[in-house]
């Protein structure tokens, strides 16, 4: 019925957890998670209204109406209280923060979180919003790589390097980070021989990458 890194979602989700699935589409996480006896019920948002009657035609489908309350908007303005967890996936880094930003923020507990993109920059915004890193995980689907990351709220120091590569991955994952290593050297190849400092830069960060793949 879902993809595996819908799956690898799923798995992340516990039964306590009170739910909104945050751009949902056609709402096949947010039905796996209910069908499945993860979660008794949740929200499932998306703005896209197309994909939201998609969504609901899904959850007619599988006779779970009474289960999944779908509501069209970006979901982090429409929760309170009764809500603690968000799911997002399927999306870029950018808009990601950008819905990280509304001030309903401060009702989640926790941020489960897969998306392709400025993992730096998506790391280094939420952990700003006291959050640490409670979970990481590389998933592989259909070609592509994707990364889960759960956060929890709560604080906790990291360093530039932890941000970067992920203070979990860094210790747990050495093929995700060999594949890191052939994208550096491709970048490297491309990079003009005249533009000595950013070639430096990059042969830097190659030689730690080195270490993470091994």
């Amino acid at each position: 019925m879902i993809s595996n890194r819908l799956k690898s979602l799923a798995g992340l989700v516990v039964n306590t957890d009170k739910v909104i699935d945050v751009g949902s589409d056609h709402c096949l996480l947010s039905i796996y998670l209910v069908k499945n006896n993860i979660v008794d019920s949740l929200i499932s948002s998306d703005i896209n209204q197309n994909a939201l009657s998609g969504g609901l035609k899904n959850i007619r489908k599988y006779k779970v109406e009474d289960k999944i309350n779908i509501v069209l908007g970006d979901g982090i303005s429409m929760i309170d209280e009764n809500i603690d967890t968000a799911v997002i996936a399927g999306m870029g880094i950018n808009t990601i923060i950008k819905i990280l930003s509304h001030k309903n923020i401060k009702h989640l507990n926790k941020l489960i979180i897969q998306s392709t993109g400025d993992y730096f920059l998506l790391r280094n915004f939420i952990v700003t919003k006291r959050y640490y890193i409670s979970h990481e995980a590389v998933i592989y689907d259909k070609g592509k790589y994707y990364i889960n990351i759960v956060f929890t709220r709560g604080k906790k120091r990291y360093s530039i390097k932890e941000l970067r590569f992920g203070p979990i991955l860094m210790h747990a994952n050495k093929e995700y980070f060999k594949y890191l290593l052939k994208k550096q050297d491709a970048i490297i190849e491309n990079i003009p021989s005249y533009k000595i400092f950013t070639r430096l830069k990059f042969k830097k960060e190659r030689r730690f990458l080195r270490k993470l793949a091994k």
